[in-house]
């Protein structure tokens, strides 16, 4: 298998195999990169366009455009930016409030945060499981030819 591909080049066409040896990678790196506490955010830059690369072939296989990949950026964004105002309701509350902050605007906002960070999971393990498990085209596309079953038996031969 060309890992160089599979992780950096964005186009052409993924099977089902290697979307899941793309998505492992990204998951383990992404777990790793949370405790480098320097070189995280910019390892995280460059861990967009492995995921822009690995989902985009893989959704280019079943026939589909990779701005798809923009769908559960945005909820994410659309959720966070919701959690956010809710948040900062709490804290006008706090500070209009003369020092009596109800315990429960606290408990409400910070239940938001955990209900915001649960559905953009959600959302992505959705995803993930509807461009994973898609049935790709069988012959060649508009993306290119139909990937190799299995891609590392065929670099043996």
């Amino acid at each position: 298998m060309d890992w160089q591909y599979l992780l950096f080049n964005p186009n052409g066409r993924i099977g089902q195999g290697d979307f899941w040896r793309g998505v492992a990678v990204l998951v383990l790196a992404n777990l790793l990169v949370h405790v480098i506490p320097l070189l995280g955010g910019l390892i995280w830059l460059v861990l967009i366009w492995v995921g822009i690369a690995v989902y985009g072939k893989r959704l280019h296989d079943a026939g589909r455009s990779a701005l798809w990949h923009a769908v559960p950026w945005l909820v994410g964004l659309v959720a966070w930016g919701f959690a956010m105002v809710v948040l900062g309701g709490a804290i006008l509350t706090a500070v209009f409030s003369d020092g009596d902050v109800s315990p429960w605007a606290m408990i409400s906002a910070g239940g938001s945060l955990l209900g915001v960070l649960g559905l953009t999971n959600l959302v992505w393990l959705v995803y993930t499981l509807w461009v994973g498990l898609a049935v790709g085209d069988s012959g060649d596309n508009a993306y290119g030819a139909a990937p190799a079953i299995n891609a590392s038996a065929v670099e043996r031969e």
